[in-house]
Order: C-alpha cells, then structure tokens, then sequence
C-alpha cells in the first residue's frame, strides 16, 4: 500500500505487527531491529496524522468561535 493511501489505521495495524514480532523468542538482533525500526518509522508517520487532526480541531474550534461572537 502506497504512503498517500495510508491512513492512521493503518499505520496502527503495521505498528501491532511489528510489536507482535518483537515479543517472538526465535527474533534474530537483525530481525528485531527491522521490526523496531518500521514499527518507528510507522509511529511516526501515525504521530503526524493525529497533529495534522488536532490541528484542524484547532482551526475548526477558532471558526467556529468568531461565528457565534
């Protein structure tokens, strides 16, 4: 799935996965560091959906107040 068609979602679904991964016993050092490291890199991208949400939240709230003033 391409970054664009991504959603939080599914940045939450791959980030369980790689979490689910780490907890095996048979992990090489190698294998879990792959995991650790798309699970980051996942995280962060899920990091900056939820700031761009908030963010609109923010502008939606200051709209919202200079109609009802």
């Amino acid at each position: 799935m391409k970054n664009q068609e991504m959603n939080f979602e599914d940045y939450l679904s791959i980030i369980s996965k790689c979490l689910e991964k780490l907890e095996e016993e048979e992990l090489t050092l190698n294998e879990g560091l792959a995991f650790y490291k798309e699970g980051m890199e996942n995280l962060q991208k899920a990091q900056r959906i939820l700031e761009d949400a908030q963010l609109q939240c923010e502008e939606l709230k200051m709209q919202y107040k200079k109609e009802n003033q």
